[in-house]
């Protein structure tokens, strides 16, 4: 997809369409996040053609597709800005920001709140501060109204999930997320969807681990590394002009191999991040928890890891078609004619995973995949940081 410019008129001046900042504005006339997702991907999916488009056109078609999905009311708060924040001012040790229902929603689904439940949180939130007269608040105060409308408005459960997570980022304790699963079963697009609602900045992938191994060792020295997962056979000892090994199963062999010449650098790249306290979001075929000697103390790191899935192979098939359309037909050929191996190559990282009892998440629908893949997060952080309501939760 060709990045889209937008002209701002009528100054003139140009900058690139960014996703996100129409998310939160989306976000801010009131819809939940995940809502706001999906209809800035409509968007720019349909300028998907577009080199560039006007800052005007752009507003006037997001505000047509606001009022034909959810009203006038909501195009009308997106066209004129948010009304329903009147100068409360957030102060916190280093800085003061103006209240906002939007960003506060947004953060109540980091800890997997569903997005309706925690629009009304945020809202309940607003007209208790209103209710109270406050026209300011320290961060520590406006966290215990957060947590009081969240239990009397919401549930046990959304409180004690944001005391969870509350809890954990007073901690300073990163967070290292390990998803693996094998081509074309989305590892990329649900990490960047997760990387997004974690406010995670460093998403490391694997293949571009590889490709830059790849372009210091020499095809003699490692072999496999100049193939893609699903057909590192190739480079095995005794394959030639296509022909595989007579092994028991050279796709597993291959990867394996591939696999040995890239173990040192992905536990290099978590043992960086844990070292620097960094959350990081490490994705990829290669990414093999099994295979992985993490040395984790406890206190230092919460590693979580998963695998994701296509568990119908017609399914996988139409994941890679659409894939290779994104990419070039040539490389969308090579994965449909490839489709067996990758087959096969999911099938033995999903053995491991479930004989390891690493969680595994059938990939069938975004939005469902990400939301379990948060509870999943939630979760285990709430089993590291049970949700007693003490000063600890409300520290800076």
């Amino acid at each position: 997809m060709a990045k889209l410019i937008v002209i701002n008129e009528p100054e003139g001046n140009r900058s690139p369409f960014l996703r996100g900042i129409l998310v939160q504005s989306l976000v801010n006339a009131g819809l939940a996040f995940d809502e706001a997702y999906g209809l800035a991907r409509v968007v720019r999916t349909e300028l998907q053609e577009r080199q560039d488009v006007t800052s005007t056109e752009l507003k006037s078609r997001v505000a047509g597709l606001l009022e034909e999905h959810h009203g006038s009311q909501k195009r009308q708060l997106y066209e004129t800005g948010p009304r329903d924040e009147p100068g409360i001012v957030v102060h916190t040790p280093t800085r003061s920001t103006p209240f906002s229902v939007g960003i506060l929603a947004h953060s109540l689904e980091t800890c997997a709140i569903p997005p309706g439940m925690a629009m009304q949180g945020a809202r309940k939130v607003l007209a208790k501060l209103r209710k109270t007269g406050h026209r300011e608040i320290d961060h520590k105060a406006l966290r215990r109204v957060i947590h009081r409308c969240l239990r009397e408005n919401c549930s046990q459960e959304a409180a004690d999930r944001y005391l969870s997570w509350r809890r954990f980022e007073n901690s300073g304790i990163p967070l290292i997320l390990l998803i693996g699963g094998t081509t074309g079963c989305g590892k990329s697009t649900v990490s960047s969807e997760l990387a997004y609602r974690l406010d995670i900045t460093r998403h490391q992938s694997t293949d571009m681990m590889r490709e830059i191994i790849r372009s210091y060792l020499s095809p003699q020295m490692v072999p496999t590394l100049g193939y893609s997962s699903f057909e590192a056979w190739r480079g095995l000892p005794g394959s030639v002009d296509g022909i595989r090994q007579t092994i028991e199963n050279p796709v597993v062999t291959g990867f394996l191999s591939q696999f040995a010449a890239m173990k040192l650098a992905l536990e290099a790249t978590i043992d960086r991040a844990i070292l620097e306290r960094h959350h990081l979001i490490l994705e990829g075929v290669h990414v093999v928890p099994t295979e992985l000697q993490l040395k984790v103390k406890e206190g230092e790191a919460i590693v979580i890891t998963a695998m994701l899935a296509s568990m119908k192979k017609e399914l996988l098939h139409k994941q890679l078609k659409r894939r290779g359309r994104e990419e070039n037909w040539r490389q969308a050929s090579n994965y449909l004619g490839s489709l067996d191996d990758i087959w096969d190559l999911q099938s033995w990282l999903l053995d491991e995973a479930d004989k390891a009892g690493i969680p595994i998440i059938e990939n069938w629908y975004i939005e469902n995949t990400v939301r379990t893949a948060l509870d999943l997060v939630i979760g285990e952080l709430m089993k590291h940081f049970p949700p007693q309501s003490d000063e600890e939760v409300w520290k800076a």
